[in-house]
């Protein structure tokens, strides 16, 4: 199954995005490859929230690698949970446009 990048939107999107880009061009994605890494101060608590999901894990004081495992099921699970919201968004929309055209 192909993975489709999506385009980041919003600014916690855009923040996660720049975090595992720094990450993945030092190419620090498994334990033996840990990076210095501290981030800016825009990007801190998108950090932190990475690390609470264990997508940064920490290997020492400031090294630290991206776990892609971790990063695509973070993602699947968002996705998963976007699911029923998007198809109830579509049925009204629906609804409403053959409310809309209705002659009767």
């Amino acid at each position: 199954m192909a993975v489709v990048q999506s385009v980041p939107i919003t600014r916690t999107a855009r923040a996660r995005h720049k975090i595992v880009a720094a990450f993945c061009a030092q190419h620090a994605i498994t334990p033996l490859d840990t990076i210095l890494y501290t981030p800016s101060p825009e990007l801190k608590p998108v950090f932190d929230k990475m690390i609470a999901q264990r997508v940064i894990r920490r290997e020492a004081q400031g090294y630290y690698w991206l776990d892609l495992r971790a990063h695509d099921a973070v993602i699947v699970h968002q996705r998963r949970k976007m699911v029923p919201v998007a198809i109830a968004v579509s049925v009204v929309l629906a609804l409403v446009v053959m409310l809309f055209f209705y002659r009767g």
